[in-house]
């Protein structure tokens, strides 16, 4: 039996389809407050929709859609280490594929913290690649939707721990 365990929110449609429909209800709003200038109205709810769909969604896209998984072999995610790749991932959810790093190729990991109130909250995983480049596995959305969220972090901290064959693991906090 095959073991993975996913983590995050997948990839859809849904960025273009919030970006469509505000793009609509800013054209119709001032289509409305201009005086049924139809010009106007698509010409901001264009300006909206590309605003929101290349400016804001790309920002927040890895910790929103970050999905991630980890097997036996290796550690599956979306890349989004450029703006392009995070649009191309917005326009075309269905065509981005993960990557997919073999615990060969990470040559340490870390523990991204913050404390508020003097409560430790995990953010993110970050793995150190043999070819310099950092991947960055959100933590997020399991810590909000899981029912078991220091569950989930400590399997995984322990999972990878092992699996690179380090004895700790190195916490950053932000």
């Amino acid at each position: 039996m095959k073991m993975e365990r996913s983590f995050a929110r997948k990839l859809n449609w849904k960025p273009l389809f919030n970006s469509l429909i505000f793009g609509a209800a800013i054209g119709t709003f001032v289509y409305i407050l201009l005086k049924r200038d139809i010009a106007l109205g698509i010409m901001f709810g264009i300006i909206a929709f590309l605003i929101q769909s290349i400016v804001i969604y790309p920002r927040y896209l890895p910790s929103l859609y970050g999905c991630w998984k980890i097997n036996e072999g290796s550690v599956s995610y979306y890349d989004y280490s450029t703006w392009s790749k995070r649009i191309k991932a917005i326009f075309l959810p269905v065509s981005k594929k993960q990557k997919s790093v073999s615990f060969e190729n990470i040559m340490s990991y870390s523990l991204v913290v913050s404390k508020k109130s003097d409560k430790w909250t995990p953010h993110y995983i970050l793995l150190k690649l043999d070819n310099g480049h950092n991947v960055a596995l959100d933590l997020s959305w399991n810590l909000l939707k899981s029912g078991a969220p220091g569950k989930d972090v400590e399997w995984v901290v322990d999972y990878i721990t092992n699996k690179l064959h380090q004895k700790t693991v190195q916490v950053l906090q932000v």
